[in-house]
């Protein structure tokens, strides 16, 4: 997975990777095992830090589907509408610090 801007300020531990994981796809459920894979994180690690995220209320168990539950952002939590609101504005900032870059690039040009 592609560094995002909220792994870029707050780093690459597996925590910030899970955590980013479901803020960045927050309209589906996903096993654990599809989760480790895409984040690059092994699927014990996966596990351990997806109870601490229920515990928090920032995900939920959505459904079974053969022996593998599905996780999903918990929309709901006033926790986690923090969280992608601090997303949204990580990601604002970088993308206005882009188009100043741009800006000054094209200015230099001339």
């Amino acid at each position: 997975m592609e560094k995002s801007s909220f792994v870029l300020v707050f780093g690459s531990s597996p925590f910030i990777k899970v955590l980013d994981f479901f803020l960045t796809f927050e309209s589906f459920d996903y096993p654990i095992s599809f989760i480790a894979k895409e984040a690059e994180i092994k699927w014990e690690t996966v596990d351990k830090i997806v109870d601490v995220l229920i515990k928090k209320k920032i995900i939920k168990k959505t459904r079974k589907l053969g022996k593998a539950w599905l996780y999903v952002l918990n929309k709901e939590s006033d926790l986690t509408k923090l969280l992608l609101e601090i997303d949204m504005k990580i990601s604002e900032f970088f993308i206005k610090k882009e188009i100043e870059n741009q800006k000054i690039e094209v200015n230099s040009a001339r």
